[in-house]
């Protein structure tokens, strides 16, 4: 597995409230993840940070995972580490109150590729029938498009299209999705919505499939979301699976 992350603040924020982690423990157990946090002035910075800096310490001393159940026990577990840590940090002065922010990653071990997610920033995989969108997003949008009140072309504009249902450190219960999924993909994308809120998914297909290396492609979607208007910090993990034990 080889993956390249990089954060870009865009054109419009005055700080970059994402933060993000990609790389080995000492299983040689791959972590991919990205956080993009909730809250306004620095706080929302400041759960995003947190929360990646608890999930990678984690992660760097997770057990061997055998068994499915024992990477979605860790999965889960962790999440609600970091969720008690930003609540609780939360209440400590009010400039951090009703801080929070998303979660997605990606665990890839011997046993498998498994996927997690709070909030929605998002991850696709590279199949040979194209990217599918892995994840789903816990937001207003998605709910009203699984329920057929909207289309998804009204999605794209909704004034609620940046409203989220969910994400770590704002309650002190939340949920998280965790699936495995089939390790036969090419690549997997881990991106904030500063990526897939602007630039349209065939595009984003189109990139990641063309020549070049993945400092290249993750580069090249980084500017064209600021060519969209680079209005939101923009953050993108893009591994390749290469010689990866499929689970």
């Amino acid at each position: 597995m080889q993956a390249y992350g990089k954060s870009d603040i865009g054109l419009t924020r005055a700080l970059n409230e994402d933060s993000f982690f990609e790389g080995f423990n000492d299983h040689h157990d791959f972590l991919g993840l990205i956080c993009d946090g909730i809250g306004g002035a620095a706080a929302g910075e400041v759960a995003s940070s947190l929360a990646v800096s608890i999930i990678k310490e984690e992660f760097e001393k997770a057990p061997v995972f055998h068994k499915d159940y024992e990477v979605d026990e860790w999965i889960r577990l962790t999440l609600n580490k970091a969720n008690d840590a930003i609540f609780s940090k939360s209440m400590w002065s009010k400039k951090n109150r009703g801080m929070g922010t998303t979660a997605v990653g990606v665990i890839v071990c011997s046993i498998g590729t498994y996927i997690f997610n709070v909030g929605d920033s998002r991850v696709y995989a590279l199949y040979d029938d194209g990217l599918i969108q892995m994840s789903e997003d816990h937001s207003v949008i998605q709910n009203l498009l699984n329920q057929n009140k909207i289309t998804a072309q009204q999605a794209k504009t909704h004034e609620k299209r940046n409203t989220l249902t969910n994400a770590l450190g704002v309650w002190r219960v939340f949920k998280i999705d965790v699936n495995k999924i089939k390790s036969d993909y090419k690549m997997l994308l881990l991106c904030s919505d500063g990526l897939h809120g602007y630039v349209p998914e065939s595009v984003i297909e189109k990139v990641i499939c063309s020549y070049g290396s993945l400092e290249e492609k993750v580069k090249a979607l980084i500017d064209l979301a600021n060519q969209a208007g680079g209005h939101d910090n923009c953050t993108i993990i893009l591994a390749d699976r290469g010689a990866v034990h499929a689970g």
